[in-house]
């Protein structure tokens, strides 16, 4: 479209984030929005915001602008819509005097809109399916939470974390040469790359909804030793291998219930991703020096197409909302100036985390990705490790104190009784649906969000609902027939939870 450098415009949007000059005519529709938040020069924008309409224009500070100041700005606008993201225009004309502002601008749309549609859009994908696998994995999570014990268990043993970015097609052979002598951390997605190696993960970490075994796990290779789960995994990990998961607190309501109740929150903690997470959890253990391989966070220019290494299972990533003809902010390379980031929240939360430490040593083994702050970074082909042989009977022995944990009598008895009270509640919600239409049943619905044992106990679903309960109330019968299923179908699970 003339004039435009990206056009992101979202279906039923209400609002719109406008950044840069307009051009003169301007090629596309803004009359429809109801608000507009525009960065762009004050004397340029005043004559348009009178034509647009002052009453539905904010416009950006562009001359006292810092990053926390545009990331409040943002963060606040995109709350005048609880069920829709804006839509996204950058114009052509964002050079002159305040072109790093411009560029500020647009790092911090980009950061906040990703972090939003991760939490809406994923959350209202998702959020069901969340709060089941919770439920499901509550009398587990209880009892084998990572201990305490394993704090520097592993102090100054070398570690290899694994990630699934393409520069693990490259790296892995040095990898797999030194495996031996180094505890191996992997994500779940770089599993079948490691097994099609003969190299067999000491841990393996899957934190996401959607990463079932059968999609991660190689049909015939070695099966990773512990497999290190959030409360949200797919509860078919507690079955697929030989010994029986660990848990990690994540950023869930109700792992925060359950710490009230006398289930204490792990440390460490579910990181953004399964690589982050398993560099935390080999950081934790004490592991010294350790090594990155795969953690891109980056495509490569030449093939934005390609997110992840070649054995990782693509259906893993089709709702990721990755558009490889996008166009990706850019970050700081390891062998280029910048490169295309395709999650932008994941690099800047990893960089500023390994920025501010001093230990361990971090060494980034990679042929190209995106820049990490506090790391050395090796290419595959000068990689060595001189270290000896790991006595991998010596690290069993070191994580024997395993974690016992009995699920608390407490946690039982919460969940039975707000199972309970939310089945003695199904009938009066389906009779206010079925009699009085998806307003009433989104009145009878709000005392039991709100509830705070209920809001938190169904806490990623409570999350769900909520903002379908804002007016204006949208949804036909149908909808709000599925919320009230999945609803009672959580209070079962909650009612029956051992």
């Amino acid at each position: 479209m003339s004039g435009l450098l990206l056009d992101q415009t979202v279906p039923g949007a209400t609002t719109c984030l406008l950044i840069g000059e307009l051009p003169d005519p301007v090629g596309f529709a803004l009359d429809h929005y109801q608000s507009i938040l525009w960065w762009a020069e004050p004397s340029h924008a005043q004559a348009t915001i009178a034509r647009l309409g002052r009453n539905r224009v904010r416009l950006g500070d562009l001359v006292a602008a810092t990053p926390a100041g545009i990331g409040q700005t943002l963060e606040h606008f995109v709350r005048l819509n609880p069920r829709q993201l804006p839509s996204l225009y950058v114009t052509d004309s964002i050079g002159g005097p305040h072109h790093e502002t411009y560029q500020t601008v647009i790092a911090e749309t980009h950061a906040l809109l990703e972090s939003t549609r991760r939490s809406r859009v994923t959350r209202q994908q998702d959020g069901f399916t969340w709060q089941k696998h919770i439920l499901q994995n509550v009398a587990a999570y209880a009892r084998r939470r990572v201990p305490a014990s394993w704090a520097g268990a592993l102090r100054g043993q070398p570690a290899f974390v694994v990630g699934a970015g393409p520069s693990l097609d490259v790296s892995i052979p040095q990898l797999t040469a030194y495996a031996d002598r180094a505890v191996v951390f992997s994500a779940d997605s770089a599993l079948r790359a490691l097994a099609r190696h003969g190299v067999t993960a000491d841990f393996a970490v899957s934190i996401d909804v959607a990463k079932i075994p059968a999609k991660c796990l190689a049909p015939d290779g070695p099966a990773p030793v512990r497999v290190i789960l959030a409360s949200v995994s797919p509860p078919t990990w507690q079955t697929a291998v030989p010994i029986a998961p660990f848990f990690l607190s994540g950023h869930q309501l109700t792992d925060d219930w359950l710490a009230t109740l006398g289930v204490a929150r792990s440390a460490p903690t579910v990181a953004e991703s399964c690589g982050s997470t398993a560099l935390e959890l080999a950081c934790y253990l004490g592991c010294d020096p350790i090594h990155l391989f795969g953690l891109d966070l980056a495509v490569d220019p030449a093939n934005q197409v390609q997110r992840h290494q070649r054995d990782a299972d693509a259906t893993l990533y089709v709702r990721s909302n990755f558009d490889p003809t996008a166009r990706l902010p850019l970050v700081p390379g390891n062998y280029t100036d910048t490169v295309p980031c395709f999650a932008l929240g994941d690099w800047r939360e990893l960089d500023a985390r390994l920025a501010a430490r001093t230990a361990p040593r971090t060494i980034n083994v990679t042929d190209r990705g995106a820049r990490l702050r506090g790391t050395t970074v090796v290419h595959p082909d000068g990689f060595t490790l001189d270290f000896p042989l790991l006595d991998r009977s010596a690290l069993a022995s070191a994580l024997e104190a395993e974690a016992a944990h009995e699920p608390v009598a407490a946690t039982r008895k919460a969940l039975h009784t707000v199972g309970d009270r939310c089945a003695q509640a199904i009938p009066g919600l389906r009779h206010a649906l079925d009699r009085r239409g998806p307003a009433a049943l989104a009145t009878a619905f709000t005392p039991l969000v709100l509830d705070p044992d209920i809001g938190r106990a169904f806490g990623a679903y409570a999350l769900r609902l909520m903002p379908h309960l804002v007016p204006p109330i949208e949804g036909d019968h149908a909808h709000w027939q599925t919320l009230l299923d999945e609803f009672a179908e959580l209070a079962e699970l909650a009612r029956n939870s051992t």
